[in-house]
């Protein structure tokens, strides 16, 4: 069965998926190799060739079997987006501490080994170092750190190819020499995966996720003491999951017991499956239970890690990435220096070291466990994320191209304390006022980030807020009229200010020209005279167009009789009867006093319209309309039935125009009657005389209703201007949100 390897394989990555989905301990390695022979048709071919060859090596070819021990030159890619994940180097070598032991069964927990497995627990005969020399033969700490934008990595090799400076992984050192470590941020759970030998060279090696790297510094339980990076190196080594990735599988080793399949947490022993009598070896390397709870190899997974050395990593055996460089000097660098200093930064310098082609840096807390380290080209490095109000200090190594300096003395430095100081802002003034609108201002207040603004009528109950990142806010939808106050609350980093005292501004009056048409609650006396006055640009439409105004007589009396004096020039009076026809025209020719009489006993309905000339709408003129009443000879001031104004309009056929609730908050109902069918067109113009909205709709002869959706006015006085053909209407409403 063992000699059937690829087609064991194939059995094996069909059921993985399932399989991996369901485990806690994220070992992606299985995954990772299903992706590898989907891209790369040839890698079957020669992990069977790798296969084979092992096996030869295990059965006995003693001239190809490695039996010394084994150094593995380690380079560890440090690749960071947040501090955290940039971890020190003490966490680095805490890694390499944990490999030595538990793979030459130096760990205390070795002890732990159930009595009936002792036996086939053994030393593998292979150690780690961090590479001491580069590819290039240059003196190392073996350490790359690697700061990217890329927040996560998953199990695609993202992580081992640098696409940027600022962008992707850290490329791998040559593979045939070296094992390349990677420590970074790595998604959806993920804990690391490996590449099993006859992968690309490129991207050989094995992925930790920064939290599961070593035991100290940034590690979180239960995987804080560094057995993923145990696990992922056996595969590395052409191990297999100790329950094959299958139900009762093979991982191709003569020693384990064969298990139905992976353990999680700290199982008790024995826990028997697959009938395998002795129990499960949930205690090994290669099982998913927690860190604490895996502390043994078998001597068959010994010597197929050996064999995979042999026959595909054959380079390891010849590496002199743990041979120190030798020869010539590199001087410690002097002169420390910090500049640049603020609540969360740093800029830090020092001397050219005499030899130096880089320089180490590791900068903590003063008192802190462990550095923070990283690396420089130059003479100088920014540091951020730093600690506010903290104190700092930092040592620079020269790297030089035969060796490493020892570590300079220290250099120190004080982060800035963040402000808890949030003035009061003051200065406020006003400018730009309208009838609906003004900007308020005030000074610039020290620590702001932003300000808060709130405003309302002298007196109301509740106030409206809203948020400036500059000195100054445009305020709109105000009321006419009206008394403002307005307060400025600074926002700084820290927290926010008390509001400031008051400031006060008015809003612009609306020029109305003059008062209402009519005033029906008046008391007169036969033969008086009635003076109502209005503003011409209520009579006439925008365009310069006709408006119409309704009489209701009563029958009895002879005499109608309208005055329009203090007239501006070119404007005629005429009265039409209900059908639109004209019954008479006032008599003057376009004077500025005007009348028109109706002699009748009739009892019916009159329009009486105000006809302007080109040039004759002017908002600041007023005209004063003055009906004779009289028992015997004129009508009487209660029998012109308006509904309480002149102003109900006439246009083309409609009639009793009217508007409501007013004000408005969100709907506008139209209420009107139409003698004929017609499509009205209404629009909403504000005090400036824009048009805000325009809506068309289709009127029924007799009574009708609408409605406009006002919702999204700002608060203020409208016009309501409807027109049909040439004739136009206006109904002032205000919005009160």
């Amino acid at each position: 069965m063992k000699k059937n390897y690829i087609a064991a394989l194939a059995l094996v990555l069909g059921m993985f998926t399932n399989t991996w989905a369901q485990s806690q301990r994220s070992c992606a390695t299985m995954q990772h190799l299903q992706m590898q022979l989907q891209s790369d048709p040839t890698l079957a071919a020669r992990m069977q060739q790798i296969e084979n060859k092992s096996q030869q090596i295990i059965a006995g070819n003693a001239q190809n079997r490695t039996t010394a021990v084994i150094v593995i030159p380690v380079v560890v890619h440090v690749v960071y987006n947040t501090a955290s994940q940039n971890i020190s180097d003490a966490q680095v070598q805490s890694q390499i501490d944990v490999l030595n032991e538990d793979f030459r069964k130096l760990n205390a927990d070795a002890s732990l080994t159930p009595s009936i497995y002792a036996g086939r627990a053994v030393d593998c005969q292979i150690q780690f170092c961090l590479a001491q020399r580069d590819p290039n033969g240059l003196a190392t700490t073996g350490i790359v750190r690697k700061s990217t934008s890329t927040t996560s990595f998953s199990s695609n090799d993202g992580i081992k190819t640098a696409t940027s400076a600022t962008a992707g992984g850290d490329n791998a050192w040559n593979s045939t020499q070296y094992l390349n470590l990677w420590s970074g941020n790595l998604s959806g759970g993920l804990l690391g995966y490996a590449q099993f030998p006859g992968g690309a060279a490129s991207t050989d090696g094995v992925v930790i996720l920064y939290s599961a790297f070593g035991r100290v510094g940034n590690v979180a339980v239960p995987y804080d003491k560094g057995r993923t990076a145990t696990h992922e190196i056996g595969h590395w080594l052409n191990l297999r999951h100790i329950w094959g990735d299958a139900n009762c599988g093979d991982d191709f080793v003569s020693d384990t017991p064969i298990q139905q399949t992976s353990n999680f947490g700290c199982p008790t022993f024995p826990h028997i499956t697959c009938s395998n009598g002795t129990g499960d070896m949930s205690m090994n390397y290669m099982d998913y239970t927690d860190d604490a709870c895996m502390y043994m190899f078998s001597s068959g997974q010994s010597s197929r890690m050996s064999a995979a050395i042999s026959s595909s990593r054959p380079g390891i055996l010849t590496s002199q990435g743990c041979v120190p460089v030798t020869g010539g000097t590199c001087a410690v660098p002097v002169g420390l220096t910090s500049s640049a200093i603020t609540t969360s930064s740093a800029t830090i310098s020092w001397g050219a070291a005499s030899g130096a082609g880089s320089y180490n840096v590791q900068y903590r807390i003063i008192g802190a466990a462990t550095w923070t380290s990283t690396s420089s080209t130059t003479t100088s490095i920014a540091l951020s994320g730093l600690t506010s109000a903290s104190n700092y200090e930092f040592q620079i190594q020269t790297v030089c191209s035969s060796a490493l300096s020892a570590f300079s003395g220290s250099g120190t430095f004080t982060t800035g304390t963040v402000s808890t100081t949030c003035n009061v802002a003051s200065g406020l003034s006003s400018s730009a006022i309208t009838t609906t609108s003004a900007t308020i201002s005030w000074s610039a207040a020290t620590g702001a980030v932003s300000y808060a603004i709130q405003y309302r009528i002298v007196g109301a109950a509740s106030w409206t807020s809203t948020t400036s990142t500059t000195t100054s806010k445009a305020l709109s939808g105000l009321t006419s009229a009206s008394n403002y106050e307005f307060q400025v609350q600074t926002v700084c980093s820290a927290g926010s200010s008390a509001f400031s005292a008051s400031g006060l501004f008015t809003t612009s009056t609306v020029a109305t020209g003059c008062s209402d048409i009519y005033e029906p609650n008046q008391t007169r006396t036969a033969g008086a005279l009635i003076s109502v006055n209005t503003t011409i640009s209520g009579l006439i439409g925008v365009s310069g167009d006709n408006d119409y105004y309704k009489f209701v007589t009563t029958s009895g009396l002879t005499n109608i009789k309208v005055i329009l004096d203090q007239l501006p020039a070119d404007y005629d009076l005429k009265l039409y009867n209900s059908s639109g026809t004209t019954l008479t025209t006032s008599q003057n020719g376009g004077t500025t006093s005007e009348q028109i009489i109706r002699n009748t006993t009739t009892a019916a309905t009159y329009y009486l319209r105000v006809y302007g000339y080109s040039g004759a709408n002017n908002a600041t003129s007023c005209y004063h309309l003055t009906v004779n009443t009289s028992g015997s000879t004129f009508r009487t001031t209660n029998q012109l039935a308006d509904e309480g104004s002149l102003n109900a309009l006439k246009i083309n056929g409609i009639d009793e125009l009217s508007v409501y609730p007013n004000p408005a908050t969100d709907k506008l109902n139209l209420n009107f009657f139409i003698t004929e069918n017609a499509t009205i067109t209404a629009n909403v113009i504000d005090m400036i005389g824009k048009t805000v909205m325009n809506q068309n709709f289709t009127a029924q002869e007799g009574f009708n209703q609408s409605a406009l959706d006002i919702s999204s006015l700002n608060n203020g006085i409208y016009f309501l201007r409807i027109q049909q053909n040439d004739q136009i209407v206006v109904k002032k409403f205000v919005v009160k949100h």
